[in-house]
């Protein structure tokens, strides 16, 4: 994901750092954020082309439970699914799998 040649301008960057006041940080810290929720949106809508509304996919929640059902939404960071028992859990497209 990072490229390589950005960590040698990671010194620079944190030299830098040093001559900053405290309202540059901050303004900084927001620009910083926004680039990483423009990345994870870029990434998400990138997975999301992988599937389609109608589409039957799964995934594997965090305490290991697979889950099924359709796709019936797009969303902003997720899509959204529901189940075959009429739950709908709101998912990030890079956890989904094509269920065949």
């Amino acid at each position: 994901m990072s490229d390589p040649n950005s960590t040698s301008q990671l010194p620079k960057i944190l030299s830098v750092l040093e001559l900053l006041t405290e309202e540059e940080l901050v303004q900084l810290n927001h620009m910083i954020v926004a680039r990483i929720r423009m990345m994870q949106q870029l990434r998400a809508h990138s997975a999301m082309t992988n599937f389609r509304v109608g589409q039957r996919v799964k995934f594997t929640t965090s305490d290991g439970k697979l889950i099924r059902g359709v796709l019936t939404r797009y969303n902003r960071k997720s899509v959204t699914l529901v189940t075959h028992e009429g739950l709908q859990w709101r998912v990030a497209p890079t956890l989904l799998e094509v269920d065949v």
